[in-house]
């Protein structure tokens, strides 16, 4: 597989290689379901209906920095559950991650250690957070200490019913992932930016591989390709 990127109202969009009559059937389909679907528009709807990965950059006024990445999975997304908070996993799909320690566990709330070195130039992250399962079955994550300022993540899953999304699949997903994070130490926006452009969307396809929600087998391994870790420590 070969992914790009395009621009699309400053969305960045990396994306399987598919046949053009897929992309136009895609946004067909996807100005017939727009208004029942959420804040994204038909044609990212149809972006993400062929396969893609999209990120937009958000509060640039901000200190740090801030994104939002959306891709469809197949099936109602509850496999994103089983993958997301699972240390053998998040060394899997989290750039950079190095240690990853469960410090408490409960049915809907957990704390969590991360120990991240993803360059050369940076310092190594080292902080704990919670992560929580909130009434409407949104994921929410929020620093608790260490040497970030600021941490701030969500997970959301969109349920799309019956509208042959993906190819093969009768039922599809929107999950939504969206962070916001500030560094202790001095750190140019544009490169904290940079980095979640670069990172998320590897990330995101990483764990829709990873959650067996691709359209099928052969983008099941492509997404895996994309995962920054050490994907064969699954089998051992």
């Amino acid at each position: 597989m070969t992914t790009g990127t395009r621009i699309l109202k400053l969305i960045t969009v990396r994306r399987y290689r598919v046949p053009a009559l897929t992309v136009l059937l895609a946004v067909v389909w996807a100005h017939s379901q727009a208004a029942a679907s959420g804040p994204w528009d038909s044609t990212e709807l149809a972006l993400m209906k062929s396969g893609e990965v999209i990120v937009e950059i958000l509060y640039k006024g901000q200190p740090g920095g801030a994104a939002r990445v959306s891709a469809m999975f197949s099936g109602n997304g509850e496999a994103l559950w089983d993958v997301i908070g699972d240390c053998r996993y998040e060394l899997i799909y989290v750039n950079g991650l190095q240690e990853c320690e469960v410090l408490q566990s409960g049915n809907s709330n957990m704390i969590i250690r991360h120990r991240v070195r993803n360059s050369w130039y940076a310092p190594t992250l080292d902080f704990s957070f919670t992560a929580d399962r909130t009434a409407d079955g949104k994921g929410v994550a929020r620093l608790l200490d260490g040497n970030l300022k600021l941490l701030e993540s969500s997970w959301e899953v969109t349920p799309l019913e019956g509208v042959g999304t993906l190819i093969e699949s009768e039922r599809a997903s929107i999950v939504t992932h969206e962070i916001r994070v500030q560094p202790k130490f001095l750190a140019p926006r544009w490169l904290i930016r940079r980095s979640l452009l670069r990172d998320l969307p590897d990330m995101l396809a990483c764990v829709r591989g990873l959650a067996n929600a691709s359209a099928g087998q052969p983008e099941v391994l492509a997404d895996r390709q994309r995962c920054p870790g050490d994907i064969s420590t699954l089998s051992k």
